[in-house]
């Protein structure tokens, strides 16, 4: 009989810790689910140096550039590319090349109405991207058997494109333009000071 009670006791008291556990759960999980999520999101920025500048923007070129890249699964060991494994990305990209000049330039005055202005060597002075449509990704897609081919990198094939390296072309193709706008510049800026100023314009090489 003490045993039979014993027992009772003890499957009641079970029942309980089961039902306050079930509850528990229960209250948890529904609180979950009803409760909004609180997101926390931190942001540190450190300034690496401050400098002062003497850049001169003497042109800006826009441009629209398509650029097209294909990765190939290859044989091990060699260079073979597998057939039906090509994985490639096209992407356009708009952005405005700025040059002009990164130096201060010479002036000599030859006489109190006469200077020769000496202009520094064109330079790549940044990279502004489209605020519309800075980038987009044309085309992505893979042949039959390109499932084990690594995916094209487009974030690196943006960053190689916008290098400044990449620009210095411009600097020659519009070196005649650059120096026109260099002349007029430097013009408005000295005819504000002196109506009847002559200016003598050299360029570095």
């Amino acid at each position: 009989m003490v045993l039979i009670k014993y027992f009772l006791k003890t499957k009641i008291a079970l029942l309980w810790v089961i039902l306050v556990a079930i509850v528990l759960c229960l209250f948890y999980f529904g609180f979950s689910m009803f409760n909004g999520q609180k997101e926390n999101t931190q942001s540190y920025s450190v300034v690496k140096y401050i400098e002062q500048a003497n850049e001169t923007v003497l042109l800006n070129v826009g441009i629209q550039s398509i650029e097209t890249k294909a990765n190939n699964s290859t044989i091990p060991w060699t260079k073979i590319g597998i057939p039906l494994t090509e994985k490639k990305a096209i992407i356009i990209l708009n952005y405005q090349a700025k040059l002009g000049i990164k130096k201060a330039a010479k002036i000599d005055k030859v006489s109190d109405n006469s200077y020769t202005i000496t202009l520094p060597k064109y330079e790549v002075i940044g990279i502004a991207l489209d605020k519309d449509a800075p980038y987009q990704l044309y085309d992505e897609s893979g042949e039959l058997l390109s499932y084990s081919t690594s995916n094209v990198d487009t974030g690196k094939l943006v960053t190689n494109k916008l290098s400044s390296k990449k620009q210095e072309t411009y600097l020659k193709k519009y070196k005649n333009q650059m120096d026109d706008s260099a002349k007029l510049y430097y013009k408005i800026l000295f005819k504000s000071l002196n109506e009847n100023v002559k200016l003598d314009f050299k360029f570095e090489k």
